[in-house]
């Protein structure tokens, strides 16, 4: 079993209604329970992302709005308020689908910044590779070899360590480590400012290349959705319509292109300011 995060769409009209609605609209994907077979994703969800900083940022001047949806209890009955600014969900234009990509960018920025302040104040490293080639040698592995075997030699785990410990790459990685907890990075998905080799992902890029390649240009970090028509999308996958038995004999045409993560967040720009986005966290 596994996780999953899912935006649900709702028309304007459930919103007396949230937790209802939310269950006659993930009803048919209940895993045993729902259609079967593709459907069988999902065996217990819950409503939240605004304690966490996974759901939805709110517009400014919204924060206190009662519309706004929040973090149901959790399983043994406690609660968490949402971190300021955010929220699990709520109507489309009291959300701001803007802001991972705006934070994302400073991010990135302060990320090589920090590069740029501790490069001035340590000796330049050397690069990853040297340290391969060393390690390859004293372990008798050929230079060639990108791989090893089970019970064979390991020349890239010490290579590595060796790398790290450089002061400039050290120092980099714990700057870059307090960064990212302190700023709740997960919420710019998966890989964002994991860096392992600095000097070249960081110290051999402008500060605009940099930017440019971290940060989320695709808006918030969304992968999967359940449209208001009933399709469930995410990880690229062709989408399951809850009206059909399966996709072999579905009728209709697709709401969104592909299940990528930019056709979903394309998705989720265009529907009606007064439909509400509700972020799951699902156990699969």
């Amino acid at each position: 079993m596994a996780g999953m995060r899912i935006v649900v769409c709702l028309p304007g009209s459930a919103a007396g209604r949230v937790d209802e609605a939310i269950a006659e609209a993930m009803a048919p994907f209940e895993r045993e329970k729902g259609l079967g077979a593709e459907f069988d994703i999902w065996d217990h969800y819950r409503i939240c992302g605004g304690a966490s900083g996974n759901g939805f940022a709110v517009q400014a001047g919204f924060e206190a709005d009662p519309r706004l949806v929040h973090d149901r209890p959790r399983y043994d009955g406690t609660s968490e308020p949402s971190l300021p600014g955010m929220c699990a969900g709520g109507p489309r234009g009291l959300l701001d689908l803007s802001a991972n990509h705006a934070e994302s960018v400073a991010l990135a920025g302060r990320a090589w910044d920090l590069w740029a302040d501790l490069s001035g104040r340590h000796p330049a490293p050397q690069p990853y590779e040297p340290f391969l080639e060393r390690s390859k040698a004293e372990m008798g592995v050929p230079p060639f070899a990108l791989f090893h075997e089970e019970g064979e030699p390991d020349p890239w785990t010490p290579a590595f360590e060796r790398y790290q410990a450089q002061p400039l790459i050290r120092a980099y990685l714990s700057a870059l480590d307090e960064l990212r907890s302190a700023a709740r990075t997960h919420r710019y998905g998966s890989g964002f400012l994991d860096i392992w080799d600095p000097l070249r992902d960081v110290g051999g890029l402008s500060r605009e290349d940099f930017i440019r390649g971290r940060s989320r240009s695709d808006g918030a970090n969304f992968p999967h959705v359940l449209t208001l028509d009933g399709w469930w999308y995410g990880d690229g996958e062709e989408g399951i319509h809850r009206a059909c038995g399966g996709r072999a004999v579905c009728p209709h045409v697709p709401d969104i292109a592909s299940g990528s993560q930019q056709d979903v967040q394309r998705h989720l720009d265009g529907v009606p300011d007064d439909a509400l986005l509700v972020y799951l966290s699902l156990h699969i």
